[in-house]
């Protein structure tokens, strides 16, 4: 009776794990059969990212040439101009009256003269007389010019076509010279203008290609210029990248522009082998017993059909590729071919 005893739990013990790797068995499943592929790590460019601003190369601030009210103003911010397109005009009452008198100075200049000219050539005036006469109405006539000039500064014209982007001035308004009124630009003409560090501006070649994101999208351009010159205070220098025609950018589009910044062993693998289980990203590792395992990864860039996995998985790991709704936690993976 005690040697039963004692007997008994040995064969419940042997039971027991009977039992344990039957259920193991059960949950694995049948083999699933899966394409798999070795992971590699490969030397890729790998890139700092700067802020940068999309600007235009040709922008003008319109200002008068002359001090008067502004007496009229034809656009609105926003408005697209043509070359020669009247965009304001200046009260000219003050310099119409400036052109008056230098009209009737002129003309009293002019009759001095020819006076002085015709007396001259009969011996009755002296050479000195003449010479008085001769800068007296040169004088005068360069006044006049001036004056007919500054009437026509009353009326300001586009000097190119572009869009207006700022309105700064409404009638009624004291215009004096150089204070201004409206801004133009070319916004068929632009630039991605960045400040990069002194590392990341010694490795950029004037004409290589920089791509660069917005909100809209991602471009890239070739690089026009950089000054070697540093900003002073953040010891940073000014790059200038080209826009594309037919990019829809704007100016004043903030930008992230990635610089290049030599190179580094990268995993990148297809998109397809990147799964969603119960909202989380990860992949599906096979181990050593052929079982697949969820692992949490992060991913980043994706980039013709490849993603780059910065962190969760590493060389020599295998993956499947495309475990769809098949494969889960624990399925037996038949590996039927290695992917790229």
């Amino acid at each position: 009776m005690k040697t039963l005893l004692l007997l008994l739990p040995l064969l419940l013990l042997t039971a027991g794990c009977h039992s344990d790797r039957d259920q193991v068995g059960a949950e694995a499943g049948p083999a699933v059969n899966a394409a798999v592929m070795v992971v590699r790590a490969a030397p890729t460019p790998i890139y700092a990212t700067v802020p940068g601003n999309v600007v235009s190369t040709r922008r003008a601030e319109i200002a008068s040439r002359l001090t008067g009210y502004v007496q009229s103003v034809k656009v609105q911010a926003g408005d697209r101009v043509q070359a020669g397109q009247p965009l304001l005009s200046i009260d000219s009452s003050d310099v119409t009256g400036q052109l008056q008198q230098a009209q009737a100075v002129f003309d009293e200049a002019d009759i001095n003269y020819q006076r002085a000219t015709n007396l001259y050539a009969k011996g009755v005036t002296t050479k000195v007389q003449l010479d008085d006469a001769t800068r007296g109405y040169a004088t005068a006539k360069a006044a006049l010019q001036m004056a007919r000039a500054a009437v026509g500064y009353a009326d300001i014209k586009a000097p190119f076509a572009g869009l207006v982007v700022d309105k700064l001035a409404d009638p009624g308004d004291l215009a004096t010279p150089g204070k201004p009124l409206l801004v133009l630009e070319d916004e068929r003409s632009l630039e991605v203008q960045s400040y990069v560090p002194d590392d990341l501006y010694a490795a950029l070649r004037v004409g290589e290609d920089i791509s660069y994101a917005a909100e809209t999208g991602s471009y890239h351009g070739r690089l026009q210029s950089k000054v070697q010159a540093a900003d002073a205070q953040t010891h940073t220098h000014l790059v200038r990248i080209e826009v594309p025609a037919g990019t829809g950018l704007m100016s004043g589009r903030y930008v992230r522009v990635n610089i290049p910044n030599g190179e580094a062993p990268v995993v990148r693998v297809p998109a397809s082998a990147v799964a969603v289980r119960a909202g989380i990203s990860g992949v599906f590792v096979v181990g050593a017993d052929g079982q697949a395992h969820f692992r949490l990864v992060r991913a980043g860039e994706s980039r013709d059909g490849q993603v780059e996995i910065q962190s969760g998985l590493g060389a020599g790991e295998r993956i499947v590729l495309s475990p769809g709704d098949r494969i889960d936690n624990g399925t037996l993976v038949a590996a039927t071919g290695t992917g790229p």
